[in-house]
């Protein structure tokens, strides 16, 4: 089985009002939310020395990233948990397994970059990668230069869908691939 595709619609500008909130209820969701994904996050660490899943969720809600480029996986596997809370994911039934080549080549989709107020770290494996394209960016000719370059019809539907969709509910979209 090979790498996919997982996008959702989420605002981006809301996503960043998370990073240091003091919002207990949204806290508490986030929370809730990341630790049914713990266990399975955690065990990655094969060697043991990567710091616990909570408290790197912990660590993003209280505004920090203190773990280097080696455990950047950890905050956007926490960051995908903060989108599901807040977002929507959307249909990839033909994105799944895929290659992301067609993302990479799009300046639109700016990889890792969320406008943050802390300094996410990248994961120095590349894994997961995360594709962000901001709503303003979904346009006319960003949809026919996708679906000029996708030879699958039923990988360019999907695309149209989820550019639609963002658009339709003034949202952004976050594709996470691993």
């Amino acid at each position: 089985m090979g790498y996919g595709i997982m996008p959702y619609r989420v605002s981006v500008e809301r996503l960043n009002t998370c990073f240091g909130t003091d919002d207990k209820a949204k806290r508490s969701k986030i929370k809730k939310n990341c630790l049914t994904r713990a266990t399975s996050i955690d065990n990655l660490d094969y060697n043991g020395t990567a710091p616990k899943f909570m408290d790197i969720v912990e660590e993003l809600l209280d505004g920090k990233a203190t773990h280097g480029d080696k455990y950047g996986y950890l905050y956007w596997y926490a960051i995908e948990g903060f989108i599901e809370v807040l977002g929507r994911p959307l249909y990839n039934a033909d994105w799944y397994p895929a290659s992301a080549d067609i993302f990479w080549e799009h300046k639109d989709f700016a990889p890792y970059y969320l406008g943050a107020p802390i300094k996410i770290p990248t994961p120095y494996d590349a894994i997961p990668v995360v594709f962000v394209l901001k709503n303003a960016f979904i346009t006319n000719e960003l949809e026919q230069s996708l679906r000029s370059k996708l030879s699958d019809n039923y990988q360019s539907a999907q695309v149209w869908g989820w550019l639609r969709d963002a658009k339709r509910y003034k949202q952004d979209l976050v594709l996470f691939y691993y």
